[in-house]
């Protein structure tokens, strides 16, 4: 039976996060992510999907349109009791969208997307698939690295007394200094701290391991 592969970027995963191609068909049992028990198929392990906002439209209901990892666009029907009403202010080319346990699912129009009908299973996260990716690429890398300043690189040293201060919203991010830390913030870390707030999110979850569903 296959196990969830060790990433060290965990959104990198393809197991845990997905493409389009590789999400079980919702008429399927997939043994990667469901195991036989006592009463039946209940999954192994968690998932999302992850896919960026390239067009939006419906009239009876919220259609997303998604470019996944690999570059595939596929349709995202909102089927939640509002028809996606609540979204549609974060509704935003460019941003990415999050859905725990997408599965293949068969429109009655003959294309094949992901069909979403509970609320709480679905995020649009206010950054792009890219700049999500990076950062949880930028989190590995810190975590195998001793600390420093995230603008002059200076490193944390008890000796001579200097003491980073992580960024408050992220946690990630350090600087030794206020200094520092204004100027990394307007030289783009403004934009990378919204991707490191979720990819934090996504790090605290065990998702090789179901002990219940998730949600956002």
């Amino acid at each position: 039976m296959p196990e969830t592969k060790t990433s060290e970027s965990l959104l990198h995963n393809g197991v845990n996060f997905p493409p389009f191609n590789d999400l079980p068909g919702e008429n399927d049992i997939d043994f990667t992510y469901y195991d036989e028990g006592p009463y039946g198929f209940a999954p192994r392990q968690h998932w999302c999907f992850l896919g960026e906002i390239v067009d939006s439209y419906g009239l009876c209901r919220v259609l997303l349109r998604v470019k996944d990892k690999e570059g595939q666009v596929v349709t995202i029907g909102l089927h939640t009791e509002d028809r996606g009403e609540a979204l549609v202010p974060q509704i935003k080319e460019g941003h990415t969208v999050a859905v725990l346990y997408g599965e293949q699912h068969g429109f009655l129009d003959m294309t094949v997307g992901i069909r979403v009908e509970e609320a709480s299973i679905i995020k649009i996260i206010p950054c792009s698939l890219e700049q999500l990716l990076k950062a949880s690429d930028n989190m590995a890398a810190r975590n195998n690295k001793s600390k420093c300043c995230g603008c002059c690189g200076k490193s944390e040293n008890t000796y001579d007394n200097t003491h980073l201060r992580l960024c408050s919203r992220c946690k990630q991010a350090s600087y030794c200094g206020e200094a520092c830390q204004k100027k990394a913030w307007v030289g783009g870390h403004k934009v990378d701290c919204k991707a490191l707030v979720w990819v934090q999110w996504f790090a605290e979850r065990n998702w090789g391991v179901f002990n219940g569903y998730l949600n956002f």
